[in-house]
C-alpha cells in the first residue's frame, strides 16, 4: 500500500474513533494530532492496535516520536516505510 492508502484509511478511523464527538474538528492527512490534543497515551494506543489490526503493520517502540504521530500522514509514511523494509 502507499502512503496515500494507509492515510485514506487512518483519516476516518481517527475521525470516528479518536475525535471527541462534541468536537468541530475535521481530520485530514495534515491535521496536527498533538497539537490539537487528539492524540494522547490512551488513544495512541488504540491506533496502534487498529494499525496492527487492521493494517498489518507493528509499529516498534523506538518510532513512538511527536514526529513520526504528528499528523495522519506522518503516521502513513511510518507505516508505509515499515511495511517496505518488513516485505523486503
Amino acid at each position: 500500500m502507499t502512503a496515500e492508502e494507509y492515510a485514506s484509511k487512518l483519516v476516518p478511523f481517527i475521525q470516528e474513533n479518536l475525535v471527541p464527538k462534541d468536537s468541530d474538528v475535521t481530520v485530514d492527512e495534515s491535521t496536527p494530532l498533538l497539537e490539537l490534543g487528539i492524540l494522547d497515551s490512551l488513544k495512541t494506543a488504540i491506533l496502534m492496535n487498529y494499525i496492527r489490526n487492521e493494517l498489518g503493520v507493528v509499529i516498534p517502540p523506538e518510532q513512538l516520536s511527536n514526529s513520526n504521530f504528528k499528523s495522519p500522514g506522518t503516521i502513513a509514511a511510518v507505516i508505509t516505510d515499515l511495511a517496505a523494509s518488513n516485505a523486503g
